[in-house]
């Protein structure tokens, strides 16, 4: 039988295909950078860009800048949104220094104060956090920001110093959207 399966539809034997050499094998595909446009899904001029307001929130109201606000909504319990909170805080040094200067704000939605007490406990690196006051409300703010009532986090919104919600971003971004993060951030 498995003679037969070695033989091709002409009834001739086929050599063997060489093996593939381990660096074929291995050979990751190339990162492929994104830009601005890919980044956002919503990116309006600054002409129809809706005006960013703050939910109402459990604790001090997040920081007011002059320049450019991020804004990141995660949970404790969203793995992704954990997992990029870290690299966030190491873009935003990193803007810094290529002389792009934004405020970055993290925004818990989680549903309880104690949730994030407990979570922050466990993670005391983490960086500062403000929460969504009522969770039933965000539907209707995460509409006010351009997005679908339903929309899944982590969600990143880029306000630029005229409180104009310019870029949002739906899911987690990695070292490929770098690049167009910085675009957005830099008002191009």
């Amino acid at each position: 039988m498995i003679a037969l399966l070695l033989l091709g539809c002409d009834g001739a034997e086929k050599p063997a295909a060489p093996p593939p050499s381990r660096f074929d094998a291995v050979a990751a595909a190339p990162k492929k950078e994104t830009g601005a446009a890919e980044l956002c899904e919503v990116r309006p001029d600054p002409a129809s860009a809706k005006t960013f307001s703050l939910p109402t929130l459990d604790g001090p109201p997040m920081a007011r800048d002059t320049g450019w606000t991020w804004v990141n909504l995660w949970a404790t319990w969203c793995e992704p949104c954990v997992e990029e909170m870290p690299m966030l805080v190491q873009w935003q040094a990193r803007l810094a220094k290529e002389g792009v200067n934004v405020a970055l704000q993290f925004l818990s939605v989680d549903a309880s104060a104690d949730d994030v007490t407990k979570w922050r406990a466990a993670h005391p690196t983490a960086p500062p956090s403000m929460r969504f006051a009522k969770f039933s409300d965000l539907g209707g703010w995460l509409e006010s920001v351009g997005l679908d009532a339903s929309a899944v986090i982590p969600i990143h919104l880029f306000v630029d110093p005229d409180q104009k919600v310019r870029c949002v971003r739906m899911g987690a971004i990695g070292e490929p959207e770098y690049g167009a993060v910085k675009q957005v951030l830099s008002g191009k």
